[in-house]
């Protein structure tokens, strides 16, 4: 980080601060840190750890029980007009795989919830229990690039005519191990669900074109993502942000200006080093740019 001008950091997704206290490592005592977690449990387990670390360092902490979606708003309402660098973690928390009550591991048994931010009122048991055979089959394709989609979803249809309500992670993997033949269909399925309960594709692309306006010139954005659909949505923004002209037209109308310069123009993977001590980082892509 720059020693000769105040730093604004922003890191879109906490989760357990493991990246974020590398960065606050490097910063000046001027500079400022600003989180998002849209899981008060998380922020309530991680601020005071972080506070209590670098009481000593003078760095300004502010911490945010939001979505990145709204990260336009809540910048705004900090007074915070450019920032110079920041960082997004698609994944999900530790915390979140490890704990059967939150409803996100297969191998756990909990309720079937799933929710990043636990005030809202949208499960993947309600998900499982209320959308359409149709509206199932195109999640668990789109989503999970399950091959046994329509297999999964016309049983749990089926299931659902007896009188059959989906509770607990347990009852739906169950189902999964009896429709499918592939070994890691109860992973697709169950991504699959947590995206669509947690509007993930759709909160990335307004967030990170947000993210560029705020970016100050010649400071960086970088983005790791864990699923090809995340990738690409990421290499398709900084793809046109790279471009002067967006449209089709002979004589350019849309005015577009690029605004980005990639750093990575092929995504960075993990090393076998970095598998071997954490596997979950295995599908793991990172991409950078600069702001022009």
């Amino acid at each position: 980080m720059e020693k000769n001008k105040q730093n604004i950091i922003v890191d879109c997704t906490l989760w357990m601060w493991g990246h974020a206290r590398e960065i606050l490592k490097k910063l000046n005592k001027w500079d400022i840190f600003i989180w998002f977690d849209a899981d008060i449990r998380n922020l309530n387990i991680v601020q005071p750890e972080l506070q209590k670390e670098f009481l000593e360092s003078g760095i300004k902490l502010l911490f945010v029980n939001d979505n990145f979606l709204n990260l336009r708003k809540n910048l705004e309402k900090l007074e915070i007009t450019k920032i110079t660098w920041i960082y997004y973690d698609l994944g999900i928390s530790s915390l979140h795989v490890d704990e059967a009550d939150r409803g996100f591991s297969f191998k756990l048994d909990g309720p079937l919830d799933m929710r990043f931010d636990t005030s809202k009122w949208i499960t993947a048991s309600h998900i499982v229990n209320s959308y359409t055979k149709d509206d199932l089959i195109e999640i668990f394709r789109e989503y999970g690039e399950e091959p046994s989609s329509r297999k999964i979803a016309e049983e749990i249809a089926l299931e659902r005519k007896k009188g059959t309500r989906f509770k607990t992670t347990k009852e739906l993997a169950d189902l999964i191990g009896r429709v499918s033949k592939f070994p890691k269909s109860k992973n697709r399925i169950f991504q699959a669900l947590r995206i669509e309960t947690n509007k993930e594709l759709e909160v990335i692309e307004e967030s990170v074109r947000d993210a560029i306006d705020f970016l100050e010139k010649g400071w960086s954005i970088f983005i790791i993502s864990f699923h090809s659909l995340e990738d690409r949505i990421v290499k398709n923004i900084f793809k046109k942000e790279e471009r002067d002209c967006i449209c089709s037209e002979l004589i350019c109308v849309c005015k577009h200006k690029k605004s980005l310069k990639t750093t990575t123009k092929k995504p960075i993977l993990p090393t076998e080093e970095e598998i071997k001590s954490n596997p979950r980082s295995r599908s793991a892509k990172a991409r950078g740019a600069i702001k022009m």
